[in-house]
């Protein structure tokens, strides 16, 4: 019997349905087949993964490394990754850093992130005790030394605003490990250095200064000559005595100085006796060690010289070096196109030659101290023969006049460059008469010089002793100028004017003698050429072996 037409299809839909349904079994069967698998299909298929949890053990003292400050630092790692971080207490030294994550790649970066922040060095705060004397040291000027010490060490430093006691001060330190490690020594080598400065410094008061010449004096006391009949030299009264005084104090308005430059008795050089002496040789030591170290020197090498300007120049008598003043710049005469500097040595008061490239700018470290030498001439008293063209007031202040043996004799008698003190008293003063390069100066201090007498007990009035040898005579034009002024200044009250108010402010006025030190040479550029006045100022040693 044939089947009808319409009945084929449902035979053929139901055969098909068979064979579907007999192919979803074996599939099914073949799934449930895998041991500890009971997931259905479907619901496998649909069903969300569970997140990955990884837990890290971390030190207490780390902690705020991972948090970092308000903790920008966990959030900056949870940005990055979508990982969630999240800390539980583990026991009293460390907690449990919990990072939870949609996927293994996620959660090892988030560690990852997470140990490396651990792995970065502590910053902690420390403090050191030191001197209170010692602070000025490690500030530096304008607080230099202390930035050095924050450069090099990489670490924050700073000195607490109140002292701890009188005597110490607490230094704070902010910072890793090794970068207070290293602040704390180069702390420790400022503390040194000022107890090296304040013991050579008490050191060179009982030692004596060397001489800063080449070749010693032809005595090395002055010669003993027997003074002429009425021409005895009047003792000091030992009342004003200051043998056994301390340095640099005034008896009877007298002070020690020592004699460092001579050119004649009417223009000298000396330095007042006391704590600026040994600061003064304090400042040299470190200069000559600074500038014999070639990098130093590099650092400050002299571009282009000016006339004025302060530079540090090694001094050819002994191979120290000393701060100087460009007093001219002339040319050289062995090679043309070039120059040689005229310097003049502002705590000294001698010049030298010197090519420009053997001066360098001076450190302003060492601008501190002020300049010591104080330009003096020796008061009533002019040379023996003076010319007959030249006025009286100009022969008592020129240095020309002067005859050599009488300079040599004035030598010795002051001990010039010696560093041995004698005893200065001023009694007048007179305005500079060639102040260099349009700068003002202030008058220059007329002096009376005293030396110990052999005896012990007495002085020797130096002035009084030239006069004594026949070396010299008595000035009289400083009676008579002293006499014109007061004339004068009577005469202006007498007419109802009072006298010029400069002329009366300048006769008044009285500066201190250590604030008198100026330069010996003056330059006058015209013409487009640079021409230098005479030459005064010679120093001892260089009178002594016949150079400049």
């Amino acid at each position: 019997m044939r089947p009808s037409a319409p009945a084929i299809p449902l035979i053929l839909g139901l055969s098909l349905l068979g064979a579907s349904g007999a192919y979803l079994y074996m599939l099914f069967k073949k799934r449930r087949s895998k041991p500890g698998d009971l997931v259905d299909f479907f619901t496998r298929s649909t069903s969300k993964q569970d997140p990955l949890v990884v837990d890290i053990i971390i030190p207490n003292s780390l902690i705020p490394l991972v948090i970092g400050r308000k903790g920008y630092t966990l959030k900056h790692i949870q940005q990055c990754t979508g990982a969630c971080i999240n800390f539980v207490d583990h026991d009293e030294s460390s907690q449990l850093c919990r990072i939870q994550g949609p996927s293994q790649a996620v959660v090892e970066k988030a560690k990852e992130m997470v140990l490396k922040e651990t792995s970065r060095p502590i910053t902690i705060t420390e403090e050191v005790i030191v001197p209170q004397a010692a602070c000025g040291k490690i500030l530096g000027r304008c607080g230099d030394e202390l930035q050095e010490i924050c450069r090099k060490s990489m670490a924050k430093v700073w000195l607490e605003g109140r002292a701890r006691s009188e005597t110490e001060r607490r230094v704070m330190i902010t910072g890793t490990a090794s970068q207070i490690k290293v602040a704390k020594e180069l702390i420790a080598q400022k503390v040194q250095e000022d107890h090296d400065s304040k013991k050579l410094l008490s050191d060179s008061t009982r030692q004596t200064r060397e001489p800063r010449i080449r070749t010693p004096p032809s005595s090395s006391a002055p010669t003993p000559i027997p003074c002429e009949a009425g021409k005895k030299v009047a003792p000091i009264s030992p009342k004003t005595n200051v043998q056994h005084q301390n340095s640099n104090t005034f008896v009877a308005g007298q002070m020690e100085v020592f004699v460092s430059t001579i050119v004649s008795p009417s223009k000298f050089y000396v330095q007042l006796v006391g704590p600026q002496s040994n600061e003064l040789d304090l400042l040299v030591l470190n200069m000559t060690e600074y500038y014999n170290q070639n990098q130093n020197r590099e650092l400050h090498r002299l571009r282009k010289p000016y006339l004025g300007q302060i530079v540090a120049a090694e001094f050819n008598a002994d191979n120290k070096w000393y701060r100087a003043e460009i007093s001219a710049i002339l040319p050289n005469e062995y090679k043309p196109g070039d120059v040689v500097l005229d310097l003049f040595f502002v705590d000294y008061g001698d010049n030298q030659y010197t090519n420009p490239n053997e001066v360098y700018e001076l450190k302003p470290d060492f601008l501190a101290l002020r300049f010591q030498a104080i330009e003096c001439f020796l008061a009533k008293v002019e040379p023996a023969v003076q010319s007959n063209l030249m006025p009286p007031s100009a022969a008592a202040t020129s240095e020309d006049e002067w005859d050599p043996v009488a300079v040599s004799r004035f030598e010795e008698l002051t001990y010039v460059a010696q560093w041995k003190k004698i005893v200065s008293k001023i009694v007048t003063y007179r305005n500079s008469k060639s102040p260099l390069h349009g700068r003002e100066t202030s008058p220059i201090p007329g002096v009376e010089l005293y030396d110990t007498a052999p005896n012990g007990t007495d002085q020797i009035n130096i002035a009084q002793q030239l006069i004594a040898e026949g070396l010299a005579r008595p000035a009289i034009s400083d009676r008579m100028d002293e006499l014109s002024r007061s004339q004068l200044f009577r005469l202006g009250i007498m007419n109802g004017t009072g006298g010029s108010s400069s002329q009366s402010s300048s006769l008044d006025k009285v500066e201190d003698v250590s604030a008198s030190s100026s330069t010996s040479a003056s330059t006058v550029i015209s013409s487009g050429k640079v021409e230098q006045q005479p030459q005064q100022s010679v120093h001892y040693r260089s009178l002594a072996n016949g150079a400049h």
